[in-house]
C-alpha cells in the first residue's frame, strides 16, 4: 500500500485496512497524535553505579582528570595551578547505570450508548496510536472494554480491531464495572500507564494515567475530543470522514468479507444465524440450520476428542420450504409446505414420508417471517403417531395417523394462546392462556388427551420450564408477568425477579448445582455475556469475544448451546466450564 510519508509510522496498522479507508483514518491519526504524546521515559536506579565514561566535566575527583591535563602539569606547572584555581580543569564524567522500568500501556474503551456511531472512529484511531506508541517504546499494549471487567486482550491485528468495533452495548458502565476494573488494575505494575477512552462523564477508575473524552455535539459535523494527562488537558474538534467511508470503517474495518463458497450440497457449510440451536430428544446431538434451508447435526458425546466430529448435513426438500424441524437421533425430521400440501419427513412410522392437505389459513398460520422454524413435537401413541406444532398465531395443532395406515391423516386444534412448551422424551408440557387464566398441561404418551397440571388465576406472557426430566413432582417454572417481572416457582415456593436492563431471558435453572434458589439464564444487553440471575446474586456463565446470536438451554439435560455472530457453535453443561463442543466453520467457507 502506498501511503504519504507523514503516515509511515502507522504503516503496519493502516496496511490492515483497504487502501481507500487508510487515508481518512490516517487524517484522524495525524490530528490526534500530538494530543497523545509519548510514554514516560526511563528513570535512574536508586544507586547510580558508573558503567563507563559518559562525557567531560569541569569538576570531579583527580583520579578522573584527563591525560591532557596531566600533560599540562608536566609542561607548565604554573599554568596547571592557574587552571585548577579558575575551575578550568577537565575531568571524565561517568555514565550512571540506568534502570529502565518494565512499562506497559493499558487502554479501556467505553462501548456504551454515549459512544455508539461516530465516536467509535476515535476509538479506532486511539487504539492504533496507543498500540504503535507502545511498540516503539518497547512496552506491552493491552486493552479491554469498560463495561466488561476481566482479562485484558493483547491482540493488535485485524481480529482485535473487529472485536473492538463489535463490542457495542446499550449499558453504561456502573459501579460494578468500576469495582471490577479497580481490582483488575490493582495487580498491574506500579508504573503501568492506564488510558480510559469514552464518554467524559463515565465512571472514574482508581488508576487513570490519561483520559480521552469524546463528545458528539448536537450541532455540527465534527467530534469534540479532549485528552487529559500529566495534569494538563488539550482539546480539538475532529472532522469526520465522508459518511460512506465512516460507515465502512465502523462495519468492516478490515474490508468487506468475501462471499462464502458453496459446498457440493448446494449450501454453505456453516451454521445459519436465523435459527437457534435445537437439541435432539434421544441422543446427545445439537442441530442448527444452514443458510440454504438444510441442517447441520453435531454430536457432543466426547468432550475430550482431539478433533471435533464433522457435522452431519441434511438437504432441504427439493420442493417447498421447511416450516419446522424435530431432531430425532442421527436424522432431523421436518415439516415442509409444498403449495397446498404439507410434507412430513423422517419422523418414522406413518410420518416417515407422508403428505396431507394444508389446513386453511384461518385454522393454521404457517407464515412466521425471517425464515425461522416453528416449534414442532412428536409423540408416539399405542395405536397412532402424532406431530404437533405451534403456529405463528400461538395455536397448538396436531396431525394424527394410525400405525396400520387405516384412515386419513387428521388435523385438529389442541389449544390456543400457547405461551410455552417443552418436550421431554415421550411427554409434552405446554402452557396456554385463556379467559384470564394460565393453565399448565401435561400430555403423556399413554394418555389419550392432555390433562391440566396447574392453573394460575392471571394471564402471563411466557412460561419457561426447568428440569423437566426430574423425577420430583415439584414444578420448576418461570412465568413472565410483565415486560420486566418474572415469577419463579419451585413447588410451593415462589419469588419475583425483575429483569429491567433489557437482557434476553432464555431459561430457568438452579443458581448452583446444589442450590435451592432458582435463577434466570439471560443474555446481557451487550450480547457477549451470559448470566444466571437470582434474587440474591448473579453468576457469569459465558463471556464471548463476539456477540451471541442465539442461546438454547435444554431443560432435560441442563446442557446449553450458543451460536456467535462469527458462526461458531459451542455446547457445554450449564454448571461446568468444560466445552463439550466447539465448532468453527472452515476458513474457506467463512473468512
Amino acid at each position: 500500500m502506498k501511503l504519504p510519508a507523514q503516515l509511515a509510522p502507522w504503516r503496519a496498522w493502516l496496511a490492515l485496512l483497504p487502501a481507500e479507508l487508510a487515508a481518512p483514518l490516517g487524517a484522524m491519526l495525524l490530528r490526534l497524535q500530538p494530543l497523545v504524546g509519548r510514554m514516560a521515559g526511563s528513570a535512574p536506579a536508586p544507586e547510580s553505579t558508573p558503567v563507563g565514561v559518559g562525557g567531560i566535566a569541569r569538576r570531579g575527583p583527580y583520579h578522573r582528570l584527563l591525560l591532557s591535563e596531566w600533560a599540562v602539569l608536566d609542561a607548565a606547572p604554573d599554568e596547571f595551578l592557574r587552571r585548577a584555581a579558575a575551575g578550568e580543569l577537565l575531568f571524565s564524567a561517568p555514565e550512571p547505570r540506568v534502570q529502565r522500568r518494565a512499562r506497559s500501556c493499558v487502554a479501556l474503551f467505553d462501548a456504551g450508548p454515549a459512544q455508539l456511531g461516530e465516536p467509535r472512529l476515535v476509538h479506532l484511531a486511539l487504539f492504533i496510536l496507543l498500540a504503535r506508541r507502545a511498540h516503539e517504546e518497547g512496552a506491552s499494549f493491552r486493552w479491554g472494554i469498560l463495561q466488561t471487567p476481566g482479562a485484558l486482550d493483547a491482540g493488535c491485528g485485524q481480529q482485535a480491531l473487529m472485536r473492538l468495533i463489535n463490542a457495542r452495548t446499550a449499558l453504561r458502565a456502573g459501579t460494578a464495572a468500576r469495582d471490577g476494573w479497580n481490582d483488575e488494575l490493582a495487580g498491574l505494575d506500579p508504573h503501568a500507564e492506564v488510558w480510559q477512552v469514552g464518554a467524559p462523564d463515565a465512571v472514574a477508575l482508581r488508576r487513570e494515567s490519561a483520559r480521552a473524552g469524546i463528545v458528539q455535539p448536537l450541532l455540527g459535523d465534527g467530534l469534540q475530543v479532549s485528552i487529559a494527562q500529566r495534569g494538563r488537558a488539550r482539546e480539538l474538534t475532529l472532522d469526520l470522514p465522508a459518511p460512506a467511508s465512516a460507515v465502512r470503517l465502523l462495519r468492516y474495518p478490515a474490508g468487506e468479507p468475501a462471499k462464502p463458497a458453496r459446498n457440493r450440497m448446494g449450501g454453505r457449510n456453516t451454521p445459519s444465524l436465523k435459527h437457534a440451536p435445537r437439541f435432539a430428544c434421544y441422543q446427545e446431538r445439537v442441530v442448527t440450520g444452514r443458510p440454504d434451508g438444510g441442517t447441520l447435526s453435531f454430536s457432543y458425546l466426547d468432550a475430550y476428542a482431539s478433533m471435533p466430529p464433522a457435522p452431519r448435513r441434511q438437504r432441504v426438500p427439493k420442493r417447498g420450504s421447511v416450516l419446522g424441524i424435530w431432531p430425532l437421533g442421527d436424522r432431523v425430521a421436518d415439516v415442509a409446505a409444498c403449495g397446498e400440501k404439507l410434507m412430513f419427513r423422517y419422523f418414522g412410522g406413518v410420518f416417515e414420508r407422508c403428505e396431507c392437505a394444508r389446513p386453511p389459513a384461518r385454522r393454521f398460520a404457517a407464515a412466521r417471517g425471517l425464515g425461522r422454524w416453528l416449534p414442532i413435537f412428536f409423540l408416539r401413541k399405542t395405536d397412532y403417531d402424532q406431530v404437533l406444532m405451534i403456529d405463528s398465531a400461538a395455536r397448538l395443532v396436531r396431525w394424527r395417523a394410525r400405525h396400520d395406515g387405516a384412515g386419513a391423516t387428521s388435523f385438529e386444534l389442541l389449544a390456543g394462546g400457547v405461551v410455552g412448551a417443552v418436550q421431554s422424551q415421550n411427554r409434552l408440557l405446554y402452557a396456554s392462556v385463556a379467559d384470564g387464566l394460565t393453565r399448565l398441561h401435561r400430555y403423556e404418551s399413554a394418555a389419550p388427551e392432555p390433562v391440566d397440571d396447574l392453573v394460575f388465576e392471571w394471564p402471563v406472557l411466557r412460561v419457561l420450564y426447568g428440569e423437566v426430566n426430574s423425577l420430583a413432582p415439584e414444578h420448576m417454572l418461570a412465568l413472565q408477568t410483565s415486560d420486566t417481572e418474572w415469577l419463579l416457582v419451585h413447588g410451593r415456593a415462589s419469588r419475583t425477579l425483575v429483569i429491567g436492563d433489557g437482557a434476553t431471558v432464555i431459561g430457568v435453572a438452579r443458581l448452583a448445582p446444589d442450590s435451592a434458589e432458582l435463577a434466570l439464564l439471560v443474555i446481557n444487553p451487550d450480547r457477549c455475556t451470559v448470566e444466571l440471575r437470582g434474587a440474591t446474586q448473579r453468576r457469569t456463565i459465558v463471556h464471548a469475544h463476539f456477540p451471541i446470536a442465539h442461546l438454547t438451554l435444554d431443560p432435560s439435560s441442563q446442557i446449553m448451546s450458543w451460536l456467535l455472530t462469527s458462526h461458531e457453535l459451542f455446547v457445554r453443561r450449564l454448571h461446568s466450564e468444560l466445552a463439550l463442543l466447539h465448532y468453527t466453520p472452515p476458513a474457506h467457507v467463512y473468512p
